[in-house]
């Protein structure tokens, strides 16, 4: 059941950001915006598969206790007594209210508010308000919030706008609406990652899997940035050729805003740093292939950053592929950049674990 959890928290953030670029648009003028179109249907699948995928934890922990308690206990108590199962129950309410407020072609101002109300329920869930309730809470809506703002417009606009008619007056509000987002993910994040470690103790997060995941989320944004100066900037003087079609553009953002979503996913499911201090193995000193899968580290040790000829390499390897992603516009196709991005991420996570030292 664990290994099922990253993959419906990925599902549920796809679903959220859907709904929520479907909300966006509604404010914006028609004049404003390509046009897009998701039928009724999915919409309303959206907001079914939102209950779906948010009970997935809730059934993880109700399999945890029912061979103590009974199944019957175990879901009573899990849904009624735990944080994360009285947050799915306002969450419920609120995703029957917006599916029938979407079947019935109810107002774009119940859309937004019910979208609300399902993400504060979902912040009230996260594991911030647990540590922290009302800080915690308000950290993890907040973040998730702009999070979906921004991958759900690129999803609409993306992948279901049908021209691309008006894409100047797009840029024009979309642009400074993505730089927001992206400055409220980043001070928002750093709240969030300092109520599961300590200040200065983020190179010591590598030693376990959730630091390395964290790694690997912040490594991803850096194509993503990429590839938004590509739409914001690069594309405005392109938009009036016959053969450049912007939509592949921001497909592509999108794909890698997705690694980054999938990555949030996997961190729900495992232990934050403060929890796996005691589980730390006592073996020898790791080798370097247990050192990439954060297997046998030594208890208490202290990561440094030394960097190496190997890893100087992969890191200037990774600089030209991150280069090669704006060289790309206009060159080659938009799936060599999305290679090239991918290609960025793996290099350079490997150039930063190999140029680590672990001290005790």
């Amino acid at each position: 059941m664990s290994y099922l959890i990253p993959f419906t928290e990925f599902g549920q953030y796809i679903l959220f950001s859907l709904l929520a670029g479907h909300v966006v648009l509604l404010f914006v003028p028609e004049n404003k915006r390509p046009s897009t179109f998701i039928s009724k249907p999915v919409l309303l699948l959206c907001t079914l598969g939102i209950i779906v995928c948010t009970f997935a934890p809730i059934l993880q922990a109700v399999l945890y206790y029912k061979n103590r308690i009974g199944l019957l206990s175990a879901t009573v108590s899990v849904i009624t007594s735990f944080q994360i199962g009285r947050a799915w129950i306002f969450l419920c309410l609120f995703s029957m209210f917006l599916w029938v407020t979407i079947y019935v072609n109810g107002s774009k101002f119940f859309r937004a508010q019910w979208l609300l109300l399902m993400i504060f329920a979902i912040g009230n869930a996260g594991h911030a308000a647990s540590l922290a309730f009302w800080p915690g809470i308000l950290a993890h809506t907040i973040h998730f919030l702009a999070m979906t703002i921004w991958v759900g417009v690129l999803l609409n606009v993306g992948w279901f706008s049908r021209d691309r008619d008006k894409w100047p007056d797009f840029l024009r509000w979309f642009s400074p609406l993505a730089m927001g987002c992206f400055i409220i993910i980043v001070i928002s994040g750093f709240f969030l990652m300092f109520f599961v470690m300590k200040s200065g103790q983020y190179l010591n997060s590598w030693q376990v899997p959730y630091g390395r995941i964290l790694l690997l989320k912040h490594i991803s944004i850096i194509p993503v940035l990429a590839f938004a100066f590509i739409n914001r900037f690069l594309s405005k003087n392109s938009t009036n050729l016959s053969n450049f079609n912007p939509r592949t553009w921001l497909r592509a953002e999108s794909i890698i805003l997705l690694i980054v979503f999938f990555c949030t996913g996997v961190l729900g499911n495992l232990s934050p740093p403060h929890e796996v201090s005691s589980g730390f193995s006592t073996a020898a000193k790791p080798t370097w292939i247990d050192w990439l899968l954060a297997k046998n580290i030594l208890p208490f040790s202290k990561v440094e950053l030394a960097p190496t000829v190997p890893s100087a390499i992969l890191m200037l390897i990774s600089l030209l592929f991150l280069s090669l992603i704006l060289l790309s516009f206009k060159k080659t196709s938009v799936a060599f950049a999305i290679v090239f991005a991918f290609s960025f991420i793996l290099t350079i996570y490997l150039g930063l674990m190999f140029s680590v030292t672990i001290t005790i």
